[in-house]
């Protein structure tokens, strides 16, 4: 594994990661946030909010968006959008990186994040949310991957059996989320969400058996594969895998099980990556 400080393309300060034909840059004056993802010397699939906020998605003070990879506490409240403006701290690993950010007293979590580069060559993100308070805080790891515009997505679900008599196929909307949108297609298995520049408003959830979801883009594929606890474990009507699109990027949204998190403890899901260029 290779790595080193630099810019990116606006000038932010982070810590470049190179194993193989993959390439991770975490921010290192704010997060946590993963801010670059891409085959070696290939476009950034994740999209990079501009500095002074004017795509309308947050404020230059209080949270921002910033784009990337981030880290929530499933279901979301007012909470989740305590800023992550601080610098983040980080220790090198022999092939990889652990990433750390101050503790949050509006929330009275410590995140943590844990970036590891496999030796058969995929990426494994280890997400910790550590409960600091003297209280039980109860809540689902979750993680939010914002990628730039024009890509599409599959995600896969698990086709029924005729004799199952239980509603196993779960899908939860969001707002007036529409199931004729023409960016979706749905299969017997799977659902194709296909990015475009449109303003309606999209959400949706659901629970992959498989949990597998691939996006393409700037001629890269990510192929996500992520837990897949019990659907009665998982909140927001069962779901383990989220989407939210709107006029200028998609995001994907792993989700971990519902866990009473003691003080002390943690909630903690995970997330590998599997990058290469088509």
């Amino acid at each position: 594994m290779k790595y080193y400080e630099k810019k990116d393309t606006l000038g932010r300060r982070m810590l470049l990661l190179t194993k193989g034909s993959a390439e991770v840059g975490v921010a290192l004056d704010f997060g946590i946030r993963i801010i670059h993802l891409s085959c070696v010397g290939m476009e950034n699939l994740f999209y990079q909010q501009p500095l002074d906020c004017s795509d309308g998605f947050s404020k230059p003070t209080g949270w921002r968006l910033y784009g990337g990879h981030r880290m929530w506490l499933a279901p979301q409240n007012q909470q989740v959008y305590h800023g992550d403006n601080s610098p983040i701290h980080y220790t090198l690993l022999e092939n990889g990186v652990v990433v750390t950010q101050d503790f949050d007293p509006l929330s009275g979590l410590e995140k943590e994040l844990t970036i590891l580069f496999t030796d058969d060559g995929h990426i494994r993100l280890n997400h910790r949310f550590y409960n600091r308070t003297d209280h039980v805080i109860t809540g689902a790891s979750w993680s939010i991957n914002t990628f730039d515009r024009g890509g599409k997505a599959t995600v896969h679900f698990e086709g029924s059996d005729r004799s199952d008599l239980t509603p196993r196929r779960i899908v939860s909307l969001w707002g007036n989320t529409n199931l004729g949108d023409p960016r979706l297609l749905f299969t017997e298995d799977s659902l194709t969400v296909t990015h475009t520049p449109l303003d309606a408003f999209f959400k949706l959830g659901l629970y992959s058996k498989t949990g597998t979801a691939i996006f393409e883009n700037k001629s890269q594929r990510l192929t996500l594969s992520f837990g897949t606890p019990p659907i009665e474990a998982l909140c927001d009507g069962g779901c383990n895998f989220e989407l939210y699109m709107c006029s200028k990027f998609m995001e994907l949204e792993p989700l971990g099980k519902i866990t009473a998190i003691e003080p002390g403890q943690y909630a903690s899901h995970w997330e590998d990556w599997y990058l290469a260029s088509i």
